[in-house]
């Protein structure tokens, strides 16, 4: 009982503050407890605004401001003058081999038009947008291949809808740091092309080449100069002079600094 009202003083509070500073300028989100709406959940709202509380929770009041209510005891999502019921129920970051993996979940009445993800590796105030194109509604997932290995990002996943955007709460995930790697070419066999990936943790000269059985020079794919992160490299099975190799085994190699890497790849013709 002692938990409960302080619970209900600190949103008191917070309510008081929303009314005296005047309309709020963007929606926020906010992480519950019991983290489910069903059963004894329920919805309030004014002036088309909505606040939802979650299971076991009555609404003990709600206080309405100039553009804002809130209710009084626990709470999840309080929009402003919007249509989406509940945007993002959850949002986690994960890792998946070299990339970070985001996942999230909205409620089943959300009407949201996309998503956007958002990056930042210096704080909450430097996020920057990482996907080129609006994440369709159906899609709950994002790959981010751009990710360091050695690094550690803050995620925010903006739900849009009419032409707004309601942010998630942040999520923060630290990307092991990782040496220099040649992973193995995908698909392998191939035919009548494959790609050819590796990892850099610093700048360096290389050079990426592919020879036969005998040891002998098929063909050059990269050298020089690249930078540090992820690269990959495509090759369509032909020699330096442009006509296509036989079927069977060949050899990658990736001398990056003063490393050697090498890995098999297969030719089916």
């Amino acid at each position: 009982m002692h938990d409960r009202k302080m619970r209900i003083v600190a949103v008191l509070a917070l309510a008081t503050a929303a009314i005296a500073s005047g309309p709020p300028v963007a929606a926020a989100q906010y992480s519950v407890r019991n983290g489910t709406f069903a059963g004894a959940g329920g919805v309030a709202g004014n002036w088309g605004n909505i606040i939802f509380f979650t299971t076991g929770e009555a609404a003990a009041g709600v206080f309405p401001g100039s553009s804002q209510i809130v209710t009084a005891g626990f709470w999840h999502l309080a929009t402003i003058t919007s249509t989406v019921d509940v945007a993002i129920m959850s949002f986690h970051a994960g890792l998946a081999k070299d990339a970070v993996v985001l996942t999230w979940s909205t409620g089943a009445e959300a009407s949201i038009d996309g998503f956007n993800v958002y990056r930042s590796q210096s704080g909450e105030e430097s996020f920057a947008r990482v996907n080129s194109a609006l994440i369709p509604p159906g899609m709950t997932r994002y790959r981010d291949d751009a990710a360091l290995p050695g690094r550690a990002y803050l995620y925010r996943l903006g739900a849009v809808s009419a032409g707004r955007e309601w942010p998630s709460p942040t999520a923060a995930i630290a990307v092991p740091a990782r040496p220099a790697t040649l992973y193995q070419n995908y698909p392998n066999p191939f035919n009548p092309e494959t790609s050819i990936a590796f990892y850099l943790p610093e700048p360096a000269n290389v050079t990426l080449a592919v020879y036969d059985v005998r040891g002998a020079l098929v063909r050059l794919l990269a050298a020089g100069m690249r930078p540090e992160g992820r690269h990959a490299v495509r090759w369509n099975g032909t020699a330096d002079d442009g006509s296509p190799v036989g079927s069977g085994i060949y050899y990658c190699r990736l001398d990056a600094g003063k490393k050697t890497f090498t890995k098999k790849l297969v030719v089916v013709r």
